[in-house]
């Protein structure tokens, strides 16, 4: 297989680095070639990465850009950008794609599929990807691994293949275990979407770090945005229980209480949110099926003022 990855932030970084080691293992080597592609043009200037693991040890790798012919013989597409960053980049590289390869959304929020044209969607076979690591981006082209966590692969677009589906999630799982092949993605992207329809947008808008979120004082507030989120749920066919997703959002709150989450992390530094993506994507389907989301919608329109101000 000839894998791209789009994007050198930190999740890019942190997948590019551990693909990169099968490489260099002849032994156990399902790539032929890895490269990177940037996200900006003015990213090409900087050849080399560091790399600082879990056990602090720091590694430095280089870069292998991805050229035109790199992308007209990509078997896999690995899009690691923020979500309203997908359309742009697929609308990008669409034309030098050949038909029928894999493409893997690894991003926060849902919606981003349904914005993608529908002749791309069906040349290709489309995948997501969820994943519970934790990397920081220090600064450009220098990532730290924060967090051990586990991802989730599945099909969202295209005929199921079992061999290839075997091979993605065989090789994600030697670069950066574990790693499991879903057969029912959009139950976990919902799952997730919940518990982030909660700890970014309050994270961002009272500037705290995750673990305050289990503040009583904030739990009505928590209480009325899974609701309306288990109810859009249901209209999509997803059936979410709000109690068990109450406990899993103090979960995750208690186990990355000292975390900036990346909505907040994206406010702080005067970048564009994912709001759109989660919260905003509960709003809309609310307005579709005729649903009532006053809770996310104002979450929503408050993230995106405030993005505005700053």
């Amino acid at each position: 297989m000839n894998w791209v990855i789009v994007g050198q932030g930190a999740m890019g970084l942190l997948w590019y680095h551990h693909l990169s080691q099968i490489q260099k293992n002849s032994g156990e080597n399902n790539l032929c070639t890895l490269s990177i592609l940037p996200s900006k043009r003015q990213d090409l200037k900087q050849t080399h990465y560091q790399f600082t693991a879990l056990d602090n040890q720091v590694h430095h790798g280089e870069l292998n850009y991805a050229q035109t012919e790199q992308l007209k013989t990509s078997d896999t597409i690995f899009l690691c950008l923020k979500s309203y960053q997908i359309n742009h980049a697929i609308t990008q590289i669409a034309g030098q794609l050949k038909v029928n390869c894999n493409i893997i959304l690894a991003h926060n929020g849902m919606g981003t599929l349904e914005k993608l044209p529908q002749a791309f969607i069906d040349k290709h076979t489309i995948y997501a990807m969820l994943t519970t690591h934790g990397c920081l981006r220090n600064t450009a082209l220098n990532i730290s691994h924060t967090g051990l966590g586990e991802s989730n692969i599945g099909l969202i677009s295209g005929q199921q293949d079992k061999a290839r589906d075997n091979l993605l999630t065989t090789t994600l799982n030697k670069a950066l275990p574990l790693v499991k092949f879903e057969a029912n993605i959009a139950h976990k992207q919902w799952l997730k979407l919940a518990i982030n329809c909660v700890i970014n947008p309050i994270t961002a808008l009272y500037n705290i770090d995750n673990g305050l979120v289990n503040n009583t004082k904030l739990t009505k507030q928590i209480q009325t945005l899974l609701t309306e989120v288990v109810a859009v749920a249901k209209s999509q066919g997803i059936v979410l229980v709000k109690d068990e997703l109450q406990d899993s959002v103090q979960q995750v709150a208690q186990a990355t209480a000292k975390n900036c989450s990346s909505m907040r992390c994206d406010i702080l530094a005067n970048r564009e949110t994912e709001i759109d993506y989660i919260n905003g994507y509960i709003h809309r389907l609310g307005q579709k099926y005729a649903l009532t989301t006053p809770e996310n919608t104002k979450m929503w329109q408050e993230i995106k003022a405030l993005n505005n101000r700053r």
